[in-house]
């Protein structure tokens, strides 16, 4: 295993390596132990920078970034009720509720946004930059306190 891999690439390499053994219990506890010393961890929740989700101009921008790449799915008004909807499972979230409307979750909706979410239809949205995802966030944030 190389160390200087991603976290996220060693952890595979030690999922696949110690839980593939015939004597589950004692693979649980190698991995365990491979987890604690491999320096695999969670990814940290980023923070929002000072006063950006307050800011009436990054919601403006979030707004209209949110109108052109994610309102098909989420709504017009990100109640989770748009045009692409039918047939997803699970459906677009209702981005207008807690969690995703509280200052608390902008990091976990900053990742959400930028590695989107395995076996469903959020797409990672990579090609956006930090800014652009901070101003989302900061569009989304603002949506529960307009309700």
């Amino acid at each position: 295993m190389n160390l200087s891999q991603p976290s996220s690439a060693r952890c595979r390499i030690l999922a696949t390596r110690w839980l593939g053994i015939r004597n589950l219990p004692i693979g649980i506890a190698l991995f365990t132990i491979s987890l604690a010393i491999s320096g695999c961890e969670r990814e940290a929740t980023p923070s929002a920078p000072a006063g950006l989700l307050a800011s009436s101009e990054a919601q403006q921008a979030g707004a209209a970034i949110f109108a052109a790449n994610c309102a098909i799915c989420h709504g017009a008004r990100a109640d989770g009720n748009g045009q692409r909807r039918e047939g997803m499972n699970p459906l677009p979230a209702n981005l207008t509720a807690p969690p995703w409307s509280e200052t608390a979750s902008a990091g976990q909706t900053f990742l959400v946004i930028r590695k989107g979410v395995p076996r469903t239809a959020m797409p990672r949205w990579s090609m956006f930059s930090d800014q652009q995802i901070w101003q989302l966030v900061a569009y989304i944030t603002s949506l529960g306190k307009r309700t």
